[in-house]
């Protein structure tokens, strides 16, 4: 009821304005929700006038006065007792029973899709979501993407979009010619049939420690000429071997392909194990390699030097410049401004003598050997998917550390000519450990499994502790269930831009605020719901026998779609959340201060709202991934 309300006043609003003599268009944002409790400010607010007496030099005490009557002329939507100016704010005060009786028809009729929309035209999405490295386990990084990136493409799709979610693997690169180099000369296959990923991740971890020791024994320098030789010589054997592995599989050499797909084959069931037990699916894993292996690469290089938007280092090597000017809205399609042009590259490169002294961002997609990069892929990526989906929007959930590179992306797309696309990074903060950052190179990382596990134990103890009437081979089920809502719910609500130091009690524990809180909050409303002998039809009971608490439950569930369009608008489902877990607070008042079963007076009514609570649990909780439970 608030969402079509809202809508209602900005439309109303906007009339009352023109009405009002004022030539000025009104945004959704121009009409604010305040809180229940405010009867000052009434439910929902306008600032409007101060823009307007600001461009008018009026006063905007007397600018709200003058629009608030046009839209008292004009009529106010149905739920709106009445509108007042307090400093100059236009205030919209609901009628009370009013909004009971639509919002619990509105959640009655609409049941599981309350606070979904339909779109006439939706956007086609295609976002990269969850995105690990073969032949590494998932980690807990990996863990904050993939609940991330499921909750908001959920939303996404109530909303009305037509997404389609990439798992785009990093199965690609010179790190694998590294790792096919050292699995040929130390490859254990006993070791890979066992546990392919834990013996795949020592053999990278081997290259790159011995890598490193010896670039650091290298520049140590107090060594004998023959040392240092036979140090080079060492190097230079392994990484120059690595390098040559991924030129023979670029070249789609037998050897070099049939070891790399064992390689991605067994990464892929492992971790569709760990999605499984996640309840993530995907429509796509194509993956860096899809765009390498069926020539979407070399569309992409030679659009880029035909179209005169990419050119030549001197040492062979082909990159966008993008100039400072340049990054200004890169991913807005209708805002986005860019130089195509090589003439100041050259210039730029003829006065600095160098592509790294020059006063532009060199953004590669061919290196100086001849191979491809992320970049090259990236915007095969963009290419593919306008010819294949024709996707309006081209999403990326990636950690922040990627914050410039996606940048220089954006701008190279438009300057390659993908100009109608909406480009959007959807980045998070880092995860580091207590001990530090987290290394894949040295061992330093906390895996999925790892934490799936600590949290399932933690959960199945409580149940074995704190459950009644549960029984023994149903505490398992039970378990899984309040585990992945402790991990999702914190993985969700936790600030998205703000790095985290991943504690793993912290990260397992069920008290306070989390996912098992709102869980019980809707096991809570089952049980209500159970012992009543049914629930009465929402045109039977009598809005008016509702008390303050029950409004301020029936306000906050008015509040849900309105909600919703905030992640839309900020491709963020933490305000789901925080709504959640504020609606489990307000619930529980509801609960300790009113009687349902036996009240003298509401009952029903009260029925009623319990039946709208339970399920706007269940619609918000199902698009955070988390399952409701029948009892705890």
């Amino acid at each position: 009821m608030l969402s079509s309300t809202r809508r209602g006043l900005v439309d109303g609003l906007r009339v009352a304005v023109g009405e009002a003599g004022y030539d000025r268009d009104v945004a959704p944002s121009d009409i604010e929700l305040e809180a229940f409790d405010d009867e000052e400010k009434g439910e929902f607010s306008s600032a409007i006038s101060f823009a307007i007496g600001a461009a008018a030099g009026e006063n905007p005490m007397e600018v709200a006065h003058t629009i608030a009557d046009a839209h008292r002329d004009h009529g106010l939507p149905e739920g709106v007792a009445r509108v007042t100016v307090e400093n100059g704010h236009i205030n919209y005060h609901l009628d009370a029973t009013a909004m009971a009786r639509l919002t619990l028809g509105e959640i009655d009729a609409e049941g599981a899709t309350y606070g979904a929309r339909e779109r006439a035209d939706p956007d086609r999405i295609v976002a990269d979501v969850s995105s690990p490295n073969i032949a590494k386990p998932l980690h807990v990084g990996h863990l904050r993407n993939t609940i991330l990136s499921d909750a908001l493409m959920n939303v996404l799709e109530e909303r009305g979009h037509d997404v389609t979610r990439d798992n785009h693997l990093g199965d690609w690169g010179t790190q694998f010619g590294n790792l096919l180099h050292e699995y040929v000369e130390f490859g254990d296959e006993a070791a890979f049939e066992d546990d392919p990923i834990a013996h795949l991740l020592e053999l990278y971890q081997q290259f790159e420690q011995r890598d490193g020791m010896l670039e650091d024994v290298a520049d140590f320098g107090a060594l004998t000429e023959e040392f240092e030789d036979a140090i080079a010589a060492e190097r230079a054997y392994h990484t120059d071997d690595g390098k040559a592995w991924f030129a023979r599989l670029e070249e789609g050499d037998a050897e070099a392909v049939d070891l790399w797909e064992g390689f991605r084959e067994a990464s892929i069931e492992r971790f569709e194990a760990i999605y499984a037990e996640l309840g993530v699916d995907f429509d796509l894993w194509l993956g860096e390699s899809f765009y390498a292996r069926e020539g979407w690469n070399d569309v992409v290089i030679e659009k880029a030097l035909e179209n005169d938007v990419a050119m030549r280092g001197p040492d062979d090597s082909v990159f966008i410049p993008i100039y400072d000017d340049d990054y200004d809205d890169a991913g807005d399609p209708d805002r986005a401004d860019v130089d195509p042009s090589l003439d100041r590259a050259r210039e730029m490169l003829a006065e600095a003598g160098s592509v790294e002294e020059a006063d532009f961002d060199a953004f590669y997609i061919v290196k100086s050997d001849g191979s491809t990069v992320y970049g090259t892929r990236d915007l095969a990526t963009i290419e593919y998917r306008i010819r294949e989906f024709d996707a309006d929007q081209s999403v990326y959930v990636v950690a922040s550390e990627q914050n410039r590179y996606f940048q220089q992306l954006f701008v190279a797309a438009r300057k390659m000519g993908y100009v109608d696309i909406h480009l959007e990074h959807i980045d998070y903060g880092m995860i580091s450990l207590p001990e530090g950052s987290m290394s894949t190179r040295g061992g330093q990382i906390v895996t999925v499994r790892e934490v799936l596990d600590a949290a399932q134990e933690r959960a199945r103890d409580i149940v074995r502790e704190k459950g009644r009437n549960v029984a023994e081979d149903e505490i398992d089920a039970i378990a899984r269930k309040i585990a992945l809502a402790t991990v999702k719910y914190g993985m969700v609500g936790a600030n998205r831009g703000k790095d985290i130091t991943f504690d793993i009690d912290e990260a397992v524990s069920l008290e306070g605020d989390t996912g098992p809180y709102v869980q019980y909050a809707t096991t809570r409303a089952y049980s209500i719901l159970d012992a009543a002998e049914g629930v009465p039809a929402v045109d039977d009971v009598d809005p008016t026998a509702f008390n303050d608490t029950d409004y301020d439950l029936i306000y906050h569930l008015g509040r849900y779609p309105l909600v919703l369009d905030r992640c839309e608008e900020r491709y963020d489902a933490a305000p789901l959340a925080h709504y959640l877990l504020e609606l489990a607070h307000v619930f529980n008042s509801f609960y300790h201060k009113n009687r349902v079963l036996d009240a003298e007076t509401a009952a029903e009514e009260r029925l009623v709202l319990t039946d709208a609570t339970a399920q706007v649990f269940e619609n918000g909780l199902g698009l955070l991934g988390i399952e409701t439970l029948a009892e705890m």
